[in-house]
């Protein structure tokens, strides 16, 4: 099959999804009223609830009968997009605030007799990062930060990944939307972070042991496979590359970040095709806990000399540049600088967020003289809180003016996995590999009269790659009268009082709106010629149910050899019920039904729309007898 690397945007109407999920992020109903109290559930818990600002309340247990204090922690606080730095809690949500790292957010947990320690806050929807805090002197853990032993997302055995190391992990849990956030941006977070609802459609993350570019054993790659991989798949998966940032490891992109939900949501809507993503830890230059191990050309030469063949050879996925993408946060993105600089013919596909390359002018020019005329994309981000994008748009029109396409954008949000995860969905869904060939529209013309309510229906064709929507969006250019619409299947309406001479329906493509195409639809005056109409209606009366057939004639009033036939519409009115039927070489038959109607004569009114030769004329043509 074929290889595509076109570009797409995507403005996709956004449908809350039901949710249910097990252990951390767990959804339930508010219990009904019981003897005595339920017993805690360890994990994070959401639970509607009316109070809470939000509409959701979150209550956190983790059990630990020997720890001495335990917190609460994660990037919870708030930020408001029209007060900047002012941190809030939790309760203080409002429309405009958004759960933001960078000040970490800690709350003392409360210990019950049996050692289960809780909390609860009511928290905004979407993927939160959160951890615990632990005091625990059988452990020897004074303040260790640690991962929510109850949450179900999968990460690295043992204790040698970067975040584990250096006592820096983070959770996530997943909270619905409420439609009191009235919010359309956490709308869509709930949307596409939150896990797909089917359980059938959901991808799987597994840890796999390698051992790096210097020879190093003990790490590990992420990496996620969409729901139903195949691994003798004709066509190779597309496959995204995602780099941490300077604090993170492997883990990020999977859990705080929430790239497998996100893409699992996607594939499910064919908003993108099933694609594969390898994460990889950075740090393993030396042993060192210290930043320093993460060097920048260590890992780029890591990630194409030693990952890309590892993965290629273990995994039905793509080995050309158009079917490969490298995304960084943070320190992740600037490795991508390295990256592009280094290897520009290794991926077609590249997303910095929060973290910008750095390339000089010679380096544009290289990279440009590399790739060519081969396609290349190029996506910035940052988040609101981060500061301008004045950085990223400058990055953006040196690809530009070398023929390449970049987009910038910002999220609200701050230098943390949250943001990264919002700005993963937009490089995935408007970016990534479109894998929409074409659209054709039938018909591709019509005729019609003005002074008639047509209706006509169009319909779209979409070539897509395997998995994605061919799905379309109808519009109609041109009308003058708020009564000419076209609906969602592309039924077209045109009223009878618009007078644009012609109109336009265009088809777009919902994957990739680059993608449509139009049919012509003209409007032409009715012509002068007269017409006669004639009906017969068969049989002459019926009892209360049985149908009339009625034969509708409309020929020209003085017709001769060549008088053209008449073509158009007639619209028959009978029991307070209209039926439009086109005519077909001049006639038309319409079924008559007589049901509900109680006996008695009923008129049968015609109207016929006329076309470019013939005007249109109406009548009572004739009664039909109900006994």
């Amino acid at each position: 099959m074929r290889e595509t690397t076109g570009r797409r945007r995507l403005r996709l109407a956004i449908s809350i999804l039901a949710f249910t999920a097990l252990g951390a992020g767990a959804v339930v109903p508010a219990p009904a009223a019981a003897a005595g109290r339920p017993a805690p559930v360890p994990g994070a818990t959401v639970k509607a609830d009316r109070t809470s600002p939000t509409g959701y309340t979150v209550t956190f247990v983790y059990r630990n009968p020997h720890a001495t204090q335990v917190r609460l922690a994660g990037d919870l606080t708030l930020l408001d997009v029209d007060t900047g730095t002012t941190r809030y809690q939790p309760e203080e949500w409002q429309p405009g605030r958004y759960h933001a790292g960078g000040t970490e957010f800690l709350r003392d947990m409360t210990r019950d007799p049996k050692g289960n320690w809780s909390v609860s806050v009511p928290l905004h929807a979407g993927g939160l990062s959160y951890w615990y805090r632990v005091w625990d002197p059988t452990q020897g853990w004074e303040n260790k930060r640690i991962w929510d032993p109850a949450s179900t997302n999968p990460r690295p055995p043992g204790e040698a990944s970067f975040r584990v190391r250096n006592n820096d992990v983070l959770d996530a849990v997943h909270v619905p939307y409420a439609k009191k956030q009235n919010d359309p941006v956490l709308k869509a977070r709930a949307d596409y972070e939150l896990p797909v609802a089917d359980r059938a459609k959901r991808g799987t993350v597994q840890y796999v042991p390698y051992t790096t570019i210097l020879g190093d054993s003990g790490h590990y790659l992420g990496v996620y496979l969409p729901a139903n991989y195949d691994a003798n798949r004709a066509e190779p998966y597309k496959v995204a590359y995602l780099a941490h940032g300077i604090f993170g490891d492997e883990t990020d992109f999977m859990v705080p970040a929430n790239v497998p939900n996100i893409l699992d949501n996607m594939t499910a809507r064919g908003e993108i095709e099933p694609t594969v993503v390898v994460t990889m830890g950075n740090h393993f230059t030396g042993t060192s806990l210290g930043f320093a191990s993460y060097n920048q050309t260590n890992a780029a030469n890591n990630l194409v000399q030693t990952i890309l063949p590892l993965i290629e050879s273990s995994y039905n996925v793509s080995t050309e540049r158009s079917g490969r993408a490298y995304a960084g946060f943070s320190y992740g993105g600037m490795t991508g600088g390295v990256v592009i600089r280094n290897y520009p013919t290794t991926f077609a596909f590249y997303g910095h967020f929060s973290g910008n390359p750095s390339l000089t002018t010679q380096d544009y020019d290289t990279i440009a003289n590399a790739v060519g005329d081969d396609d290349l994309t190029v996506f910035l981000g940052n988040g609101v809180f981060e500061g301008n994008l004045n950085a990223q748009n400058a990055i953006a029109d040196n690809f530009r003016a070398r023929g390449y396409a970049a987009a910038t954008t910002q999220v609200p949000g701050a230098h943390d996995g949250m943001t990264a995860g919002q700005l993963f969905t937009i490089f995935a869904r408007d970016h990534l590999w479109s894998g929409v060939d074409s659209v054709s529209v039938t018909p591709a013309t019509v005729d019609l009269t003005k002074g008639w309510n047509w209706e006509r229906q169009f319909t779209a064709q979409v070539t897509t790659n395997e998995g994605l929507s061919p799905a379309v969006t109808w519009s109609v250019q041109g009308a003058t009268s708020t009564g000419t619409t076209i609906s969602a299947e592309g039924l077209l309406s045109v009223a009878a009082t618009d007078t644009a001479s012609s109109l336009t329906v265009v088809a777009t493509s919902v994957v990739d709106p680059t993608k449509s195409r139009s049919a012509q639809v003209t409007l032409t005056p009715p012509g002068p010629a007269r017409v006669a109409v004639r009906t017969k209606a068969t049989p002459a009366s019926v009892v209360p149910g049985d149908t009339f057939t009625l034969t509708v004639d409309v020929r020209a009033q003085h017709p001769h050899r060549k008088a053209a036939t008449v073509t158009g519409e007639v619209a028959v009115t009978f029991g307070g019920t209209t039926r439009v039927v086109p005519l077909r070489d001049g006639s038309a038959v319409v079924e008559l039904p007589t049901d509900g109607l109680p006996g008695g004569a009923y008129p049968v009114h015609v109207a016929y729309s006329g076309d470019r030769v013939h005007a249109p004329t109406a009548a009572v043509h004739q009664q039909l007898r109900v006994r």
